[in-house]
Protein backbone atom coordinates (compact mmCIF):
# COMPACT_ATOMS: atom_id res chain seq x y z
CA UNK A 1 0.00 0.00 0.00
CA UNK A 2 1.54 3.77 -1.03
CA UNK A 3 1.97 5.46 2.15
CA UNK A 4 -0.98 8.57 2.35
CA UNK A 5 -3.72 6.19 0.43
CA UNK A 6 -6.50 4.64 2.22
CA UNK A 7 -6.56 1.03 2.57
CA UNK A 8 -9.38 -0.67 -0.28
CA UNK A 9 -12.58 -1.77 1.60
CA UNK A 10 -12.11 -5.10 3.84
CA UNK A 11 -8.44 -5.32 3.92
CA UNK A 12 -6.68 -5.53 7.08
CA UNK A 13 -5.70 -3.02 9.41
CA UNK A 14 -3.60 -3.72 12.51
CA UNK A 15 -3.21 -0.97 15.31
CA UNK A 16 -0.67 -0.54 18.05
CA UNK A 17 -1.00 0.62 21.62
CA UNK A 18 2.66 1.54 22.52
CA UNK A 19 3.66 0.96 25.74
CA UNK A 20 6.47 0.55 28.13
CA UNK A 21 6.25 -3.27 29.02
CA UNK A 22 3.71 -4.56 26.32
CA UNK A 23 2.19 -3.53 22.77
CA UNK A 24 -1.24 -3.87 22.42
CA UNK A 25 -2.53 -5.51 19.12
CA UNK A 26 -5.96 -5.21 17.48
CA UNK A 27 -7.52 -6.19 13.92
CA UNK A 28 -10.02 -4.96 11.78
CA UNK A 29 -11.18 -4.38 8.25
CA UNK A 30 -11.15 -1.26 6.28
CA UNK A 31 -14.61 -0.03 5.93
CA UNK A 32 -16.17 -1.78 8.57
CA UNK A 33 -16.10 -0.36 12.32
CA UNK A 34 -15.39 -3.08 14.51
CA UNK A 35 -12.26 -4.15 16.14
CA UNK A 36 -10.82 -7.11 17.66
CA UNK A 37 -8.40 -7.34 20.20
CA UNK A 38 -5.52 -9.80 19.03
CA UNK A 39 -3.36 -9.70 22.75
CA UNK A 40 -0.20 -8.18 23.26
CA UNK A 41 3.76 -8.09 22.71
CA UNK A 42 5.63 -8.39 25.87
CA UNK A 43 8.58 -5.62 25.08
CA UNK A 44 11.95 -7.02 24.54
CA UNK A 45 13.62 -4.31 22.93
CA UNK A 46 12.73 -2.63 19.79
CA UNK A 47 14.29 -5.07 17.22
CA UNK A 48 12.44 -7.86 18.95
CA UNK A 49 9.60 -5.45 19.40
CA UNK A 50 9.50 -5.15 14.98
CA UNK A 51 10.25 -8.74 14.38
CA UNK A 52 6.92 -9.33 16.52
CA UNK A 53 4.59 -7.19 14.89
CA UNK A 54 6.07 -7.70 11.64
CA UNK A 55 5.16 -11.11 11.89
CA UNK A 56 1.56 -10.11 13.80
CA UNK A 57 1.49 -7.96 10.48
CA UNK A 58 2.32 -11.00 7.73
CA UNK A 59 0.26 -13.48 9.84
CA UNK A 60 -3.09 -11.32 9.43
CA UNK A 61 -2.47 -10.39 5.99
CA UNK A 62 -2.10 -6.58 7.21
CA UNK A 63 -1.56 -3.82 5.00
CA UNK A 64 -1.25 -1.10 7.07
CA UNK A 65 -0.52 -0.88 11.02
CA UNK A 66 -1.90 2.12 13.11
CA UNK A 67 0.52 3.11 15.57
CA UNK A 68 -0.87 4.80 18.73
CA UNK A 69 0.22 8.23 19.21
CA UNK A 70 0.28 9.46 23.00
CA UNK A 71 -0.13 13.16 22.62
CA UNK A 72 -0.73 15.05 25.57
CA UNK A 73 -3.92 16.80 25.41
CA UNK A 74 -2.89 19.86 24.49
CA UNK A 75 -1.49 18.25 21.52
CA UNK A 76 2.25 18.06 22.42
CA UNK A 77 4.45 15.75 22.15
CA UNK A 78 5.96 14.03 25.79
CA UNK A 79 8.75 11.71 26.24
CA UNK A 80 6.47 8.90 25.00
CA UNK A 81 5.15 10.35 22.33
CA UNK A 82 9.20 10.71 21.40
CA UNK A 83 9.91 6.86 21.91
CA UNK A 84 6.36 5.87 20.21
CA UNK A 85 7.87 8.12 17.05
CA UNK A 86 11.16 6.53 16.96
CA UNK A 87 9.60 2.82 17.03
CA UNK A 88 6.74 3.71 14.47
CA UNK A 89 9.64 5.01 12.31
CA UNK A 90 11.78 1.37 12.45
CA UNK A 91 8.53 -0.17 12.16
CA UNK A 92 7.96 1.59 9.11
CA UNK A 93 11.39 1.00 7.58
CA UNK A 94 10.92 -2.89 8.45
CA UNK A 95 7.13 -3.13 6.84
CA UNK A 96 7.07 -0.72 4.16
CA UNK A 97 9.81 -2.96 1.47
CA UNK A 98 7.27 -5.73 2.11
CA UNK A 99 4.26 -3.57 0.78
CA UNK A 100 2.86 -2.69 4.55
CA UNK A 101 2.36 1.23 5.50
CA UNK A 102 2.36 2.35 8.73
CA UNK A 103 1.18 5.38 9.83
CA UNK A 104 0.19 6.95 13.43
CA UNK A 105 -2.90 7.64 14.75
CA UNK A 106 -3.70 9.97 17.92
CA UNK A 107 -4.45 8.09 21.00
CA UNK A 108 -5.39 10.45 23.45
CA UNK A 109 -7.61 9.05 26.23
CA UNK A 110 -7.85 5.62 24.84
CA UNK A 111 -6.17 4.07 27.74
CA UNK A 112 -8.31 6.22 30.33
CA UNK A 113 -11.02 4.95 27.88
CA UNK A 114 -9.76 1.43 27.99
CA UNK A 115 -9.99 1.40 31.82
CA UNK A 116 -13.42 2.41 32.31
CA UNK A 117 -14.76 0.25 29.62
CA UNK A 118 -12.73 -3.17 31.59
CA UNK A 119 -13.48 -1.97 34.95
CA UNK A 120 -16.94 -1.66 34.08
CA UNK A 121 -17.30 -5.31 32.58
CA UNK A 122 -18.19 -8.23 33.73
CA UNK A 123 -15.18 -9.66 34.63
CA UNK A 124 -13.71 -10.34 37.94
CA UNK A 125 -11.46 -7.81 39.54
CA UNK A 126 -8.11 -9.86 38.73
CA UNK A 127 -9.33 -10.86 35.36
CA UNK A 128 -9.25 -7.17 34.22
CA UNK A 129 -5.97 -6.72 35.42
CA UNK A 130 -4.59 -9.28 33.31
CA UNK A 131 -1.03 -7.98 32.19
CA UNK A 132 -1.54 -7.02 28.51
CA UNK A 133 -5.66 -7.12 28.61
CA UNK A 134 -5.56 -3.04 28.90
CA UNK A 135 -2.91 -2.29 26.11
CA UNK A 136 -5.41 -4.58 23.81
CA UNK A 137 -8.06 -2.94 24.83
CA UNK A 138 -6.64 0.40 23.79
CA UNK A 139 -5.53 -0.49 20.34
CA UNK A 140 -9.29 -1.82 19.66
CA UNK A 141 -10.27 1.78 20.55
CA UNK A 142 -7.68 2.98 18.30
CA UNK A 143 -8.59 1.12 16.16
CA UNK A 144 -12.04 1.39 15.97
CA UNK A 145 -11.50 5.58 15.95
CA UNK A 146 -9.59 5.33 12.82
CA UNK A 147 -12.08 2.66 11.16
CA UNK A 148 -15.21 5.45 11.69
CA UNK A 149 -13.34 8.85 11.02
CA UNK A 150 -12.08 6.70 7.75
CA UNK A 151 -15.78 5.46 7.33
CA UNK A 152 -17.17 9.53 7.76
CA UNK A 153 -14.73 10.86 5.10
CA UNK A 154 -15.71 7.78 2.16
CA UNK A 155 -19.65 9.13 2.83
CA UNK A 156 -20.60 11.26 0.10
Amino acid sequence: MAPGTQPVKGATILALDVGEARIGVARGEAGYSLAFGRGAIDRRGTKTDVKAVAAAARAEGAVLVLVGLPLTMDGHDSAQTTRVRSFAEELRRALEPLGVAVALEDERLTTRMAQRQIGAGPLPRGKRQVKGLLDEAAAVLILESYLARTMEDQRP
